[in-house]
């Protein structure tokens, strides 16, 4: 009985050396996945009653993608202008964030925007004076 133990076991070891004609399969890597082609962009302005660019106003992204992201508008600025207020950058169309609006001086405004693709028109992101409630975005077209 020792004896076929000790075949078995000799058997089992040459089985598995080095000089083995077995084959080993071979598993690719897992894939990452694919990053969006298309990115867009979100520009705009941040605005009093009148539609005025106001000074100093910063807009944090506080949902969705880009979220952490805070800028503060630049000025002067205006819907006529092309230039100044505020931009996100390397955006997905399509994938909504919350923006979140204030200056010194005014309530602070949050609003969901959703991004899209091709032409971008500017958002205009309206603040009341304290105690007053948000109203908008507005688009610009």
């Amino acid at each position: 009985m020792k004896f076929a133990l000790a075949i078995v076991v000799t058997l089992s070891l040459c089985g598995c050396s080095q000089d083995s004609a077995q084959q080993s399969l071979t598993v690719p890597p897992p894939t990452a996945p694919t990053p969006p082609t298309s990115q867009t962009w979100l520009w705009g302005y941040v605005v009093d009653e009148s539609g005025a660019c106001i000074e100093g106003a910063t807009v944090q992204v506080t949902g969705g993608q880009s979220v952490g992201q805070t800028i503060t508008q630049t000025t002067p600025c205006g819907a006529w202008d092309y230039g100044n207020g505020f931009e996100f950058n390397n955006l997905t169309p399509g994938v909504a964030m919350t923006l979140r609006a204030s200056a010194p001086g005014w309530s602070t405004c949050e609003y969901i925007v959703t991004p899209r693709s091709g032409g971008q028109s500017a958002l205009v992101l309206p603040l009341s004076r304290p105690g007053a409630v948000c109203s908008g975005p507005w688009p610009w077209p």
